[in-house]
């Protein structure tokens, strides 16, 4: 299998590094999103201007043609893809300090947010997984996650004896037992008929899932608590990368920077025509008491701390960005 994929790899390259024709290969990038998806209109973006400054095809797959979020990233380690978008909570798994981002209540405003991750330290945690077969690229914003429900959550007892969809991370899940409420882990794409059916009371993510998963039929009030500021990630095979000129990939960088400007002004926009039309669907936006909410995740970060010693310094430089 290993020598398979090295074959693979070395026909989706060969072009691209050689003399003759820079366009004799074309570079595929996965996502499990919608079309009409903020992150996959950066992306397409992302393609066009790789092709433009580094003279390589990226084509772009979207609505998980190739695979959902795990299966692209696993196409993304063993070379046959070249990059993919993946939530920083989906990354956790192949490099400890990705865990760090998924954390509630992380930052202090928005500025720190960006300080943190276009800085060193978001360079740090995007080199980290280079062993795992892929290297981080950017961090793409993804807005907050937020409860979407039946009822308003206002205040964490609002959720006592709720049973709410979280992804398969650990940190997601102490986060919501913290709150008090009952999580359950569930592949995104069973949600819908899950809070349909009742095996869940609902779920929390950005507005712009909200409203492009069309789970706004089934849970009508969105309750804005802002828990916490997870970010999509682009990453790129490990592989793939190393087999790139240096100029090639100081390019491919330059423009994966770029895209981080696009998707700020991209997600906003759509954030913006959701909510609009969301509200046109009848849904409700409550504003949750953040401050209590706040104040029932300490524990989170004390059983953080103590189950990731080596992770601590990392949170400290984070929290005293400014």
């Amino acid at each position: 299998m290993k020598t398979l994929n090295k074959l693979l790899l070395a026909c989706t390259v060969s072009g691209l590094i050689g003399g003759g024709n820079v366009y004799a290969a074309t570079l595929k990038l996965s996502h499990a999103l919608p079309t009409e998806h903020p992150v996959h209109q950066s992306l397409e973006w992302f393609a066009k201007h790789v092709k433009k400054e580094a003279k390589i095809r990226v084509k772009v797959y979207p609505n998980g043609t190739l695979g959902n979020e795990s299966e692209g990233l696993q196409m993304v380690q063993n070379g046959t893809i070249a990059f993919t978008k993946a939530s920083a909570a989906t990354l956790n798994t192949f490099s400890p300090d990705y865990k760090l981002l998924s954390l509630p209540y992380l930052y202090k405003n928005r500025a720190q947010y960006e300080a943190v991750l276009n800085g060193p330290i978001g360079k740090q945690i995007l080199a980290s997984s280079r062993k795992a077969g892929f290297i981080g690229l950017a961090f793409l914003d993804a807005g907050s996650r937020s409860f979407y429900t039946s009822k308003p959550i206002k205040t964490p007892a609002d959720l006592k004896g709720m049973k709410i969809r979280v992804q398969n991370s650990a940190l997601s899940i102490d986060t919501i037992k913290a709150l008090g409420g009952t999580p359950v882990p569930l592949p995104y794409g069973e949600l819908y008929s899950a809070m349909q059916q009742g095996v869940v009371d609902g779920a929390e993510n950005n507005i712009p899932s909200y409203y492009s998963s069309r789970h706004y039929e089934v849970k009508k009030v969105y309750s804005r608590d802002h828990h916490t500021m997870v970010p999509d990630v682009l990453v790129v095979s490990t592989s793939v990368w190393d087999s790139l000129t240096a100029a090639q990939r100081d390019a491919i960088q330059k423009v994966a920077q770029e895209t981080v400007k696009v998707q700020e002004k991209n997600w906003k926009k759509y954030v913006e025509k959701a909510t609009q039309d969301l509200k046109k669907h009848d849904v409700t936006f409550v504003d949750s008491d953040i401050s209590k909410f706040q104040d029932a995740v300490k524990p989170v970060y004390d059983k953080f701390r103590a189950d990731n010693p080596t992770l601590v310094p990392l949170l400290d430089q984070i929290q005293s960005t400014k």
